[in-house]
């Protein structure tokens, strides 16, 4: 959804940085440094990084931000840990929107990605058609 919406605005997002353990920014995400540095201290276990990484991100975005990205950090490990738990399967529409994307960041090799079958070819067409189309117009009609 971020990617579409980001293109929608005619903007770009450099979604290989993500991927890449080397990578401390990626083209088109305002603060993305500090972002990057402090989703990677969350993730690891390094108490005085964490706090160093918090506080940068504190002094670029603010208090608030920092509390948003605990928030989307927290929220998108919760929402993970249970779907693949459950076995619960990526839906159709949500396949065929974010096959490329789930290429291109290697998803697709994750055991949990057994879960979800891919629609069959007629639906997939017209998921593509119509469904992409829908959502688009979602995102621009919310946007404005």
């Amino acid at each position: 959804m971020l990617r579409e919406s980001v293109e929608l605005t005619g903007g770009g997002i450099d979604f290989d940085g993500l991927t890449d353990p080397s990578c401390t920014e990626i083209r088109g995400v305002l603060n993305s440094h500090e972002l990057l540095t402090f989703t990677d201290a969350c993730m690891g276990g390094d108490i005085a990084a964490l706090a160093a990484a918090r506080q940068a991100l504190v002094d670029e975005m603010g208090s608030a931000a920092m509390v948003d990205t605990v928030g989307v950090i927290s929220n998108f490990q919760r929402m993970v840990r249970i779907a693949d738990a459950t076995g619960i399967p990526a839906d159709g529409p949500m396949q065929v929107m974010s096959e490329d994307l789930r290429e291109q960041l290697g998803i697709n090799q994750y055991v949990s990605a057994a879960n979800s079958n891919p629609p069959p070819f007629f639906k997939r067409l017209m998921l593509k058609l119509v469904g992409v189309r829908m959502f688009r117009k979602m995102i621009r009609e919310a946007s404005s």
